[in-house]
């Protein structure tokens, strides 16, 4: 059935924050002139992985709009020689490592038209992930190897060799590379040629389609392959030899997701080939290099010690970086701007691709933790737009901020494409799609084409969304006439947290409405005020965000509140979600009594949905988190576990046979937390199934391990923290190894939490694995927040080692929100502020932010959860 719309025109809204001008080369940022353009690149590199070092020659096809006397490019450890500019030697060379810029001087000027610019370079082969850089491993056996591998995003291209490193300039790229015979060479496009001599072996790859600087890529090292095929494209899985096979469920999920990607964006793969890349350790996450997609291998090989949650993240963090193939790779943003078009996209079509793939999963339910942690952070005063202006691409790093550019933008996108309608959404990718191709875009092009197919002004609704940092909270004003029909008047202004806001922004708001049965209808709130002249009657619970599909949030007068908490157990899941995130959210702005959001939360009863129950108990967990040390601690975590006491009673310790993932998270997470809430019977069955265990593995599979082994270790002593220990070091992969080091994170004593931060810091943990580090100190916080805080004080550089690119952003925005009730927060903020760089201070300020926030929330909200308590007057059995 066709929606209903009801558009709220009653009054008009201030100028729209209107996207850039629609892409146009000239009109791109950056620092690089634009009278002198590459066209194709011929690169040959040989490296000397002893030495930390690479000889390359180069040739560029350069395009030359205007005479010029100069050519400058991005350039970074390199020193150039033997330049030549059409055959000739140049007059001039500068290279500066400060500005990573290139200056070479002609000997005459340049007239417009092609020239050739040639020379040889030495460079640096880098020892963390970033430009050309090596990893040493340790392989299963024990053994020890190392590879070579890639990662240019943002402004690493210019490590590997000189070039002009800004995506607006396109060109072509013809790779040669030599290194040892045994090894495996992959690149963006099949090989062309492969010579091998003595113990070397020189291959050359077939030249790519034009594309960005960011997007080329090279690995080398004992790889081995799996492959197949989708129509004329060849799909293949590498991963160090002897683990290829733990590549075939990722490969299934390629196969599938290409033939839906070709499909839907209207435009098929153009490239021959396309690889999925397992390397070990390097860089947490992946990267979606055109044609060569490379993966921490955690992310992508699926083994027997894998859980159904590592299976789950395979197949969508494939299915983002596949969808980067189109959006980012095929089109490319026009300027670091612009980012979200590839982030945000990737995001919601990765969502929108393993929802529709695996219905069981209820993966947007599940993806509505990741959007109410973007409300969380854009409730700030600090918050920044989707769209973020990056003065140069030296600061592009900052732009990676996943809590807005990828889960706001995500969001956003699932907003739109409901008001729009999917067809027509789609219609509008397929046309953006073909009119881009192998080229680049703004976030203008975008909305044009999502005008033209839709036949509305989308373009005006969603420049409201990712100019402007934050979103609404509509009031409900319900009204009933005689009849028992009821008017619904609303009102919008910015939710914010804490503080008010000082623009007194707008937006429009698509919004659908849901009353009862009946089907929904679409109302588009213009202003600051309006009305929905037909909202049902009511005795009917009225949803203003169905689906929890809005990326705003709705606080309802007391009745139509009170008729929806009357009617909550028979809502659709998605509206029980939403009234669940508003009432929580607005309940730490203080803007509503926790006694309402409590109230909501008890009517969930005995029902198994899956989301809903996560939702309530991260917030009954950051009450009790806030409540101790306090006399109210016991009494509030005692009625936390009568809460989930029942959920836990009817889910029991044991899986029926086929159980939907979704009901397989919930059993878990409700019985660690009751675990983690001290519950004797939980602790107990914890204790019974761990022994079990340790004498024979196979009564515990690995999702149940994540289950038990927490529970465990939270309440451990010495004897049985030993244990926990020698199941790492006794690991037979790195999946069991990080399994088992993150429940060991949990202690609560505080000497066995101090040998557990020792082993973060050990060499317990290969090299390949040191990104976890950081991953296990933020693990621990939770326990013993004051004593990890000495020792990541402590031991910085160590931890951080792995993330240099991101330390200044990881320190800036997330340390504090992690650490926030480990010491003073004066004193955190100057210890951070001397450690990272000027340009991060609004990263620093959003983090600090946070930061007093919680601790803030947790007075308040200790004393409405201690006086609801006492209300109650007698506090319920544990």
């Amino acid at each position: 059935m066709r929606a209903s719309i009801c558009a709220l025109f009653l009054a008009c809204l201030a100028a729209p924050v209107l996207a850039e001008a629609p892409f146009t080369f000239d009109a791109a940022p950056g620092r690089l002139p634009k009278d002198v353009v590459p066209r194709e690149y011929d690169i040959a590199l040989l490296p000397d992985i002893a030495a930390h070092s690479v000889r390359g020659t180069e040739t560029i096809t350069l395009k030359v709009r205007s005479a010029t006397a100069s050519l400058t490019f991005n350039s970074l450890n390199q020193r150039l020689d033997h330049v030549l500019f059409d055959g000739r030697p140049v007059a001039g060379l500068e290279s500066d490592d400060k500005t990573q810029l290139t200056k070479v001087t002609l000997a005459k000027p340049a007239a417009p038209g092609l020239h050739l610019l040639s020379f040889s370079y030495d460079g640096k082969i880098e020892s963390q992930p970033f430009g050309l850089y090596t990893q040493s491993f340790t392989r299963p056996d024990g053994t020890t190897d190392s590879l070579l591998s890639t990662k240019f995003e943002a402004t690493d291209a210019r490590r590997m060799f000189p070039c002009w490193d800004e995506p607006a300039f396109r060109a072509t790229f013809r790779l040669t590379v030599t290194v040892p015979a045994a090894w495996a060479t992959i690149g963006n496009m099949p090989i062309a040629n492969r010579t091998v001599k003595g113990a070397l072996a020189t291959t050359s790859f077939q030249r790519t389609p034009p594309m960005p600087t960011y997007l080329v890529e090279l690995t080398a090292g004992d790889f081995a392959e799996i492959s197949a095929t989708v129509g004329k494209t060849g799909l293949g899985v590498w991963a160090v030899r002897g683990q290829e096979h733990d590549g075939a469920i990722a490969l299934a999920n390629a196969r599938q997701i290409l033939a839906d990607y070709n499909d839907y964006f209207g435009y098929p793969f153009p490239l021959p080939k396309l690889d999925s890349i397992a390397t070990p350790g390097g860089f947490t996450g992946a990267m979606e290099n055109w044609g060569a997609i490379t993966y921490n291998d955690q992310l992508l090989l699926v083994t027997p010690s894998s859980t159904i949650h590592d299976r789950q993240e395979v197949y969508s963090v494939q299915a983002h970086e596949m969808a980067h193939q189109w959006n980012g790779d095929l089109v490319t943003m026009g300027w670091w701007d612009d980012l979200w078009l590839n982030e945000s996209f990737a995001s919601w079509r990765s969502a929108k691709e393993t929802d529709m793939r695996h219905p069981d999963w209820q993966w947007w339910e599940g993806q509505d933790a990741d959007k109410e942690g973007a409300m969380s952070a854009d409730a700030r005063q600090a918050s920044h737009a989707i769209q973020q202006h990056v003065t140069n691409e030296l600061e592009a790093r900052s732009a990676f901020d996943p809590q807005i550019t990828y889960a706001k933008g995500q969001a956003v996108l699932r907003m739109l494409e409901a008001y729009v309608g999917p067809d027509k959404f789609r219609d509008g990718i397929r046309s953006y799609m073909k009119a881009r191709a192998f080229s680049n875009a703004t976030t203008a092009d975008l909305w044009l084409a999502l005008d033209a197919a839709s036949g509305r002004t989308v373009s005006e609704v969603a420049a409201d969304w990712t100019g402007q940092p934050g979103y609404p909270l509509v009031t409900v004003i319900a009204q009933c006439d005689a009849s028992g029909n009821r008017t619904v008047a609303l009102t919008q202004k910015r939710f914010l947290l804490e503080g008010e806001d000082p623009g007194r922004s707008h937006w429009r708001v698509p919004m659908r409405v849901r009353t009862g049965a009946a089907a929904d209808s679409q109302a588009l709130l213009l202003a600051e005020d309006g009305q929905i002249a037909a909202a049902g009657r009511c005795d009917q619970p009225l949803s203003l965000t169905p689906d929890a599909i809005g990326f705003y949030r709705v606080t309802y007068d007391d009745k139509t509140l009170e008729t929806d908490r009357v009617a909550f157990p028979d809502l659709p899941s998605g509206d029980r979600i939403a009234l669940l995130d508003d009432q929580w959210a607005l309940v730490q702005a203080g803007q509503q009594k926790l006694e309402r959001y409590l109230g909501l939360a008890s009517a969930m009863g005995a029902d198994l949905n899956d989301r809903a129950w996560s939702q309530i108990i991260e917030a009954l967990g950051q009450i009790e988190i806030y409540e101790r040390g306090t006399d109210g601690h016991e009494a509030f975590s005692a009625y936390a576990r009568s809460m989930l006491k029942p959920v836990a009673g009817a889910l029991g310790w044991d899986p029926g046979p086929d159980e939907a993932p979704p009901l397989l998270h919930l059993r878990r997470q409700v019985l660690r937390q009751l675990g983690e809430w001290g519950d004797p019977d939980i602790v107990a069955e914890a204790r019974r199934r761990f022994e079990a265990f340790l004498a024979d593995p196979a009564t515990l599979g690995p999702d149940d391990q994540g289950l038990v082994l927490p529970i465990v270790a939270t309440n451990a002593d010495q004897q049985v923290f030993d244990r926990l220990h020698g199941l790492v070091r006794s690991a037979h992969n790195e999946t069991e190894m990080d399994r088992y080091l993150r429940a060991l994170m949990q202690v609560r004593d505080p000497k066995l939490a101090q040998q557990a931060l020792d082993i973060a810091l050990s060499k317990e943990i290969p090299p390949q694995a040191d990104s976890i580090r950081l991953q296990l100190i933020f693990a621990a916080s939770e326990q013993n927040p004051a004593l990890t805080w000495v020792m990541f004080r402590d031991h910085v550089d160590e931890v951080m080692a792995a993330h240099p690119q991101y330390r200044p952003l990881l320190l800036a925005q997330y340390i504090p929100e992690y650490l926030w009730n480990a010491l003073p927060l004066d004193e955190l903020e100057a210890w951070l502020k001397a450690r990272v760089p000027p340009e991060m201070a609004s990263n620093l300020s959003r983090g600090m932010q946070t930061a007093r926030f919680k601790l803030h929330t947790k007075t308040e909200i200790v004393a409405a959860a201690d006086s609801y308590l006492a209300a109650r007057k007698q506090v319920p059995p544990g």
